[in-house]
Formats: structure tokens, sequence, C-alpha cells
């Protein structure tokens, strides 16, 4: 007896030491478990709501630069007039440029627009929105920053859109952008290409000398906030130009 006295007066402090770290341990375990019970039962949950289709609610994200504005572009006439049709408008001579609003609309009347005029150019005005090169625009139809790859000359529908040089017509295309293209190359191998017509008065094959009537200008879907106008480009080779620099 007294040697047990005497081992528990020696070795006591050991033990209550010991002690309090099996509490620890334990408390420790206990706390752990709940933890795990505790993710367990959050997992489960979620993957009963995924089960069931549930909402998870989420913070609106915010849209800086919605484009709902679009607008949809008009379908163009499904055939356009061949080459031996009447240009737009009769009153165009070589000593009178035409105006912004000189020519009627449809493509039908009296005889092309003269030939080889001195001082013609598609639109008797300076452009609205000029060529931009590499620099980026903001576009606000569309809703964002782009290159302006040619040049924007106001004018009203239905007016007369002249040839800026002669050559040949490579293309007459519907685009739901740019409405009917059409494209002439001239003889330096420069492709002019007319965008926003409403109808053509031209075919591909067709000759064109400087100052023919191509067609009547209609609307631009992807520039719409920039009202009625021809958007006029220059390439070469795939490079674009800026038409202002390669009037003739």
């Amino acid at each position: 007896m007294n040697s047990f006295k005497a081992f528990f007066k020696e070795k006591g402090l050991y033990l209550v030491c010991l002690a309090l770290v099996l509490i620890a341990t334990v408390t420790g375990v206990l706390a752990v478990n709940r933890v795990v019970a505790s993710v367990a039962d959050l997992t489960a949950a979620r993957q009963k709501a995924l089960e069931e289709n549930s909402v998870w609610n989420q913070p609106d994200t915010i849209v800086t630069n919605p484009a709902e504005d679009v607008p949809v572009a008009t379908p163009a006439p499904t055939q356009a007039p061949s080459s031996a049709s009447p240009a737009p408008s009769a009153e165009s001579s070589a000593s009178q440029p035409q105006s912004s609003g000189s020519a009627g609309a449809g493509g039908s009347g009296g005889p092309a627009a003269s030939q080889g005029a001195s001082s013609t150019w598609p639109v008797d005005a300076e452009p609205a929105a000029a060529f931009s090169g590499d620099e980026l625009v903001y576009n606000e139809t569309l809703g964002d920053w782009r290159t302006h790859n040619g040049a924007d000359y106001t004018c009203q529908p239905g007016s007369g859109v002249q040839a800026a040089v002669g050559g040949t017509v490579d293309g007459v295309e519907q685009d739901a952008l740019w409405g009917t293209v059409v494209t002439v190359t001239d003889a330096d191998g420069i492709a002019w290409r007319y965008c926003g017509l409403a109808q053509a008065a031209v075919a591909p094959g067709d000759p064109v000398a400087r100052g023919d009537i191509l067609g009547v200008l209609g609307e631009i879907a992807s520039e719409a906030h920039a009202g009625p106008h021809l958007h006029l480009e220059c390439m070469r080779q795939d490079a674009y130009l800026d038409p202002e620099t390669c009037k003739p």
C-alpha cells in the first residue's frame, strides 16, 4: 500500500497531464466528426437539389454593352435588275454630278448616268465617318469596338449611287448587316465595295464607267445609328484602303 502511494506521489503529475491529453484528443475527434457530418449533410442536400432541378439563387450580372437594339435587316429584292435595265435617274449628266437626293427609287426611268463625268463621286458630300485604318472605333449599333474599314457618306434612301471609277462588276451580294453590296474592280486592281444599297441596277460581269448608276440607296443594319448613308470600301489584295485617298 505504501509503495502504491509512493508511486502516485512520484508519477501523479504525469498521470494528470496524460489524462488532459486524452481528454483533448477525444474532444478534437468529436469536433472533427461533427464537421465531417455537417459537410456530408450539405453535400447530400445540394445533390438532392440538383436532382430535383432546384434553382440556386445567384446575383444578377450587369451587362455593360447589351446589343438588343441591333436592327433586323430588311430582306432585299430576290432578283436584281439586269444590266440592260434603265438606271434610276435620267437627270444626271457629265456637267451635273448627282446629289444625295436627286435620283428616283426603284432602278427604273431614263438611260444610265453619264459616262466618264469629270467630277463624279458616289455621293456629293464629305464623309460623315472616315476610314479608321487600324484604329478601333465604337459602333453604337453593335455595341462594340472595331475598325471602320470604309468611309460613310450621308444621303437619303432612294438616292442613286454612282460608280466612283470605271471597271467591271465582280459581285452583287445580299448581306444581312450591309444590305445589297455591289463590288466593282477597276483597272488598277482596286475593288470598290458599295454597301447599303436597297436595289442594284447592275449584274456581275457588267462593265461600268465612272458616273454610271449602280443602284439606289437603302439602309445599313450594322450602322443604323448613323442614319441612311453609303458605306464605301476600297481593297487591294485583301488590304483595306482609304476611299478618299483612292479618288481618281
